[in-house]
C-alpha cells in the first residue's frame, strides 16, 4: 500500500514538472472544457394550421449538455414562385438548455400552400460551432379567401 501512495506522488510529481498538470483556470472551473455535442431533432417541425388562419412550425435542437451561448432561429417557409420563401418575421431564442425548442407562427395565404420550417443554430461551448440549415418535411395547408 505504501508503494502505491510512492508512485501516485512520483507520478504526480512529474506530471506538474513536465508542465501537464497546472492548477484549473477559471474556463476549467465552468466546465467549459468538456465536448458537448448538439444536433437537428429531424422528425421534428412539421408545420400544421393551428388556425383557420395561421400556420405554426417549430425546429428543436438536442445538445448533450448545456450551452454556455446559443442562437436558433426558426423560419416559416412558403413554397411560391417557384421557390421558398420566407413567410413572417421568424423567432429566435437565445436559450441555452440541452433541449432547445422555438415556435414561429405566421399567416397563412389564401389557397392551398406548401409550407416548411427553416433552423439555424449557432452555439458556443468553448468554441463557436454552427449546425448546418435545417429543413422540416412540408406539408400543404389550406386556407378559404
Amino acid at each position: 500500500m505504501r508503494n502505491t501512495r510512492t508512485g501516485v506522488f512520483a507520478v504526480s510529481a512529474a506530471l506538474v514538472m513536465a508542465g501537464v498538470a497546472s492548477t484549473p483556470s477559471m474556463a476549467e472551473d465552468t466546465g467549459t472544457e468538456h465536448h458537448i455535442t448538439c444536433k437537428w431533432n429531424s422528425n421534428s417541425g412539421t408545420p400544421w394550421g393551428s388556425s383557420a388562419t395561421e400556420v405554426t412550425g417549430y425546429v428543436q435542437v438536442l445538445c448533450s449538455d448545456r450551452l454556455d451561448k446559443a442562437n436558433t432561429r426558426a423560419q416559416l417557409q412558403i413554397h411560391r414562385g417557384g421557390g421558398w420563401k420566407n413567410q413572417g418575421e421568424g423567432v429566435t431564442s437565445y436559450s441555452t438548455a440541452k433541449t432547445i425548442h422555438v415556435n414561429d407562427k405566421a399567416s397563412k395565404r389564401i389557397g392551398s400552400w406548401y409550407y416548411r420550417t427553416k433552423g439555424t443554430h449557432f452555439g458556443q461551448h468553448g468554441s463557436i460551432f454552427a449546425l448546418p440549415t435545417f429543413y422540416s418535411p412540408q406539408r400543404s395547408l389550406w386556407r378559404r379567401g
